[in-house]
């Protein structure tokens, strides 16, 4: 379930970095390029959770994830690129890691 924090967060840099008030980039993201590409990691969370969980708990999850890491993403981003890829690289390294420890801790109960 973790692992859908990894496009949720993606999607809303790439939000954020098409917009024209943005200040990591030099230049905005194209933006039809970038929808296009929101709309897939948004479908591919709803789909990670959708796995996981009900409907209705995967939808208010998903929508629970998007309004915590969209102004996230707006609040880190504005002092330097180096806290959004410090940030960035922290949730995608919980969102890896913490199926492993399910994993080792199902496989210690199991032995």
């Amino acid at each position: 379930m973790f692992l859908s924090f990894i496009p949720a967060w993606f999607a809303c840099c790439i939000l954020y970095g098409s917009s024209s008030k943005q200040k990591v980039f030099k230049k905005s993201l194209p933006i039809l390029v970038s929808r296009v590409t929101v709309v897939i990691l948004l479908a591919l969370m709803l789909i990670i959770l959708l796995q996981h969980l009900p409907t209705v708990s995967a939808l208010i999850t998903a929508l629970s994830l998007l309004c915590c890491f969209l102004p996230l993403v707006t609040l880190i981003s504005a002092y330097k690129k180096y806290y959004l890829q410090l940030s960035s690289a922290l949730i995608c390294l919980l969102a890896l890691s913490s199926p492993f420890v399910s994993w080792l801790a199902v496989m210690g109960v199991n032995a």
